[in-house]
């Protein structure tokens, strides 16, 4: 589907109501950013292949009668948000460019082909991730974090500027012993570098299970089992994390819509002197996002730009 990052975060809530389990987001601001810092940030990740165009969100399914229908759904689907776009259901001036769908048969080890192009490299100053393949290349050493990120179907290789940007301020951040909560872990990423950072425990919440399955396996390759909870959940439903927990440090690189949603949540896990970092926002949605931050009893501490998006760093009043 051809549309435009404004487009991509309406997609990515519509597409699971219209029966599609995950997605992936190419969009060339992202891999402009990549490769302008690539001198700094990374030593064998990507090229310069000139990148420009739209951002193109891609599904897969298998080739049956069922998946077809679901195709079919899909299409109908992107009329309806074509005409609440023209409608004005999310804003004046909303642009979600074509929404023009497309599909072709692709080979059967699709969920293997981002190995392709995963290579080591830096995200920020002090942390080298490497995928599993490589990681016997990277030597252990003191003057650096060393990630093995597998990402499989879960989001954070670290690439995307919202995990780039959150590594960098936990790294900055975080004190040995913290207690640390990774709302919406994906591979695990975050979770994984504070427990390598010196966190004493650390909760990694998860609602998708093929995503929770990514992180496990992370957990595992870097050996902080110890110190990582893997838990499967909604933080927002009781129960899911034990009774009474507060946390020096909370983590989320989620959307703005689902940040927005738990922001009391969050404000109630905090202990007295925690901080938040919190990503996944667009800066066109910096003002509406620290008001929300105020309304909700928490002071923006700082605003980190990277490209078109936002890293936040809050704590109580």
């Amino acid at each position: 589907m051809h549309t435009t990052t404004q487009g991509a975060e309406a997609l990515a809530g519509v597409l699971p109501a219209l029966g599609v389990e995950g997605c992936s987001v190419e969009d060339a601001a992202d891999l402009e950013f990549i490769v302008a810092e690539r001198g700094r940030l990374a030593w064998d990740y990507i090229e310069d292949n000139g990148y420009e165009g739209e951002v193109v969100v891609t599904f897969w399914v298998e080739n049956g009668e069922a998946e077809r229908a679901l195709i079919e759904g899909v299409r109908e689907g992107l009329c309806r948000l074509k005409d609440d776009v023209r409608d004005g259901a999310y804003g004046k001036g909303a642009d979600f460019g074509r929404l023009a769908f497309g599909a072709e048969v692709v080979r059967d080890d699709w969920k293997d082909s981002y190995k392709e192009s995963f290579r080591t490299f830096s995200p920020c100053e002090g942390v080298v991730v490497a995928p599993p393949w490589e990681a016997e290349d990277i030597l252990e050493n003191e003057e650096y974090i060393r990630l093995i990120i597998d990402p499989g179907m879960a989001f954070g290789t670290g690439s995307h500027e919202t995990t780039a940007m959150c590594l960098a301020r936990l790294r900055g951040l975080i004190k040995s012993g913290d207690r640390v909560l990774d709302a919406g872990t994906g591979s695990g990423i975050l979770a994984i570098a504070a427990a390598l950072m010196g966190a004493g425990e650390v909760h990694a919440v998860e609602m998708d299970e093929d995503a929770a399955a990514s992180a496990q396996g992370n957990i595992a390759a870097n050996g902080v089992g110890g110190r990582v909870a893997l838990i499967i959940g909604d933080i927002t439903e009781p129960g899911t994390l034990p009774e009474g927990a507060r946390y020096e440090l909370i983590t989320a690189n989620l959307s703005f819509v689902l940040i927005e949603r738990l922001l009391p949540v969050f404000k109630g896990l905090l202990a007295d002197g925690g901080a938040l970092i919190i990503s996944g926002l667009l800066d066109v949605d910096e003002g509406r996002a620290v008001k929300a931050f105020g309304c909700n009893g928490l002071r923006v501490a700082e605003v980190v730009k990277a490209g078109e998006w936002l890293m936040i760093e809050a704590c109580k009043h």
